[in-house]
Formats: structure tokens, C-alpha cells, sequence
């Protein structure tokens, strides 16, 4: 799924997005801080070591019976409403919901019919390698494009005060604080060698793939830049759904097979 700095590349542009109402805009961007941790914060559980399922709110196996959004504020009632939180709290959980929509989406544009079900691969090994080179590509790739100092100081000036009633304050700073330094210091980026004990593979056979995606000379996966188009598309398009929906400002946003997003009449404030 797209990495720590992919969502922080992902939640900047969605605060410029077209489809976002100045309104909403200017109260996530006064609380950018925590918009941005709560973009990334679905994958905290690196640090609590809680089963994905429990982070994300869906698993491969169901992921079409309707959005991660939708079980998590099902499961958590009280993070339902963004105008009854703080509104540095609202900011966060919007950030969360933001995640699990890109995550979802890249599940079904990207990894299922590319890497998982593909049969263009020998082995599992080949499949993974292959997906987790493209991940620390893209990760590289976010990683050049953000304002990093400017990120790490607005991750750095918030302080998670029961936040998720599933997650400890604890993680949340933890995770906040990992953030931080790898963004103020290239040299400590782990995402490769992280990928790379995952897998149990030296960190060059990720290497060398990704030198050659950097370099245009990767060809190994037919139809992966159209995939990736319409990946980013639909990614932003369903994030701002999301968003509206959320705020009390927009229909029912439901994924669908491929990615792409079909609205729903929806009814009350706050509830996806």
C-alpha cells in the first residue's frame, strides 16, 4: 500500500484540490499537523504491532463490502461527528479517512490485479519484490516533492490527547516523531531496508529494480502507468468525496471494483 511520505505527498495536494471547498480547506490547513499525521497514521501499527485488519478496517479478502471509512466510524461512533471533536482532532480523523481511501484504491487499481493475481510472475517472491520496489520508487519520488522541513515542523507542533480510542497517545507521538527525523535527515529514510527485512531479501534486489524505474528502463509490469493514472485520479476524486462526506457536505461515497467511486445519497451529518 502507498507509504508514509506517498500520503503526506497525497494530503498536500488535496488540500489544493479543485473539488475541495475553500471552507473545508482553510480548517484542515489550519490544522495541518494534524491532518498530515492522521494521513499517515493508519500504519502506526508497525509500532503498536496490532493486526492490519484493526488499523485499516478491511482486509484483502472483503474488500468490497464497503469502505474502510464506513467500518471505522461505525466501530468508533464517537469519531462519527467532526463538528463535536476539537478541531484538531476533526483534522486528524479526516487525515485517517483520507489514508484508508488510498489505501483501498491501491489495493484495487494496483496490487490485486498487477502483483497478487497477476500471471506474469513465477513465484510469490517475484510478486512481492516487484511491489514493494515500485512502493519505495513512488515512496522516493513523494519524498523529493514535499516541503520535508516544513512537514516535519507541522508534524512536530501536535500532540495526540486521545485521539483514537484504539491507538495510545504513546504510538501516535512515537509514530510523529519517526516521521519527523526521517524528513528532516534523507540519510535515515528506512523505507527500502525496512521493504527489505520484510521480505528477508537483500535490500539490492529492491534496489535494482527501482534504478531501473527511475532510470525508464522498467518494463516488467504491462499496463502498470495506466493503473498508476488512474490510481492518483480516482485517489483524489474519492479523498475529497470522502472529506464532504464526512463534513456533512456531500452524498455517500461508496468504492467500487477498480477504484472507482459511485455516490450514494447519504443521509445525516458526519456519518460515511
Amino acid at each position: 500500500m502507498p507509504t508514509p511520505f506517498q500520503h503526506l505527498h497525497y494530503a498536500q495536494q488535496i488540500l489544493l484540490a479543485p473539488g475541495l471547498p475553500a471552507w473545508l480547506s482553510d480548517r484542515l490547513e489550519a490544522e495541518s499537523g494534524a491532518f498530515l499525521l492522521g494521513n499517515t497514521a493508519g500504519d502506526v501499527q508497525t509500532i503498536t504491532g496490532q493486526r492490519r485488519v484493526e488499523t485499516h478496517f478491511y482486509s484483502l479478502s472483503d474488500l468490497h463490502r464497503g469502505p474502510a471509512c464506513d467500518r471505522l466510524l461505525t466501530a468508533y461512533p464517537s469519531l462519527a461527528d467532526p463538528w463535536s471533536l476539537s478541531p484538531a482532532q476533526a483534522a486528524f480523523v479526516s487525515g485517517y479517512l483520507v489514508h484508508l481511501v488510498w489505501d483501498e484504491i491501491w489495493a484495487d487499481d494496483v496490487f490485486i490485479p498487477l502483483y497478487r493475481d497477476s500471471a506474469i510472475w513465477p513465484d510469490w517472491e517475484s510478486r512481492f519484490i516487484h511491489h514493494n520496489a515500485l512502493r519505495v520508487h513512488l515512496d522516493r519520488e513523494s519524498y523529493a516533492a514535499l516541503d520535508r522541513d516544513g512537514v516535519a515542523a507541522a508534524l512536530e507542533s501536535v500532540t495526540p490527547v486521545q485521539w483514537l480510542p484504539f491507538v495510545p497517545d504513546a504510538a501516535l507521538k512515537e509514530w510523529r516523531d519517526w516521521l519527523a527525523i526521517q524528513l528532516r535527515d534523507p540519510s535515515s529514510v528506512e523505507t527500502a531496508a525496512v521493504f527489505a527485512e520484510r521480505m528477508a531479501v537483500p535490500v539490492t534486489a529492491l534496489e535494482n529494480i527501482v534504478d531501473a524505474m527511475a532510470g525508464g528502463r522498467y518494463v516488467d509490469v504491462p499496463r502498470l502507468d495506466e493503473a498508476l493514472a488512474h490510481y492518483e485520479a480516482a485517489g483524489q476524486a474519492s479523498s475529497v468525496g470522502a472529506l464532504l462526506h464526512y463534513w456533512g457536505s456531500g452524498p455517500r461515497l461508496t468504492l467500487v471494483s477498480g477504484g472507482r467511486a459511485a455516490n450514494q445519497v447519504g443521509t445525516g451529518k458526519g456519518h460515511l
